[in-house]
């Protein structure tokens, strides 16, 4: 999991990042005031255990599977 502390993408500054192996897919949680008040689950569609993930130094987000396939999470 990871905290998004980039300027690229402004709406999900502070936002936690979870992988979720069994639900195969990235959890973006949205915290305010200590608690998690929204949620949306990325790359659904995609059908993959995500095993880790994290901010580049382009602070985009990067996750890694089991099946080895590596995701750029971006806006662009």
């Amino acid at each position: 999991m990871t905290f998004y502390k980039g300027s690229r993408i402004p709406e999900w500054e502070n936002n936690l990042f979870v992988c979720a192996l069994s639900g195969m897919h990235i959890d973006r949680l949205v915290i305010a005031n200590n608690k998690v008040t929204g949620e949306e689950r990325l790359l659904v569609s995609e059908a993959q255990r995500f095993r880790d993930i994290t901010q580049g130094t382009d602070n985009a987000l990067y996750a890694v599977t089991d099946q080895g396939k590596l995701y750029r999470i971006d806006r662009e």
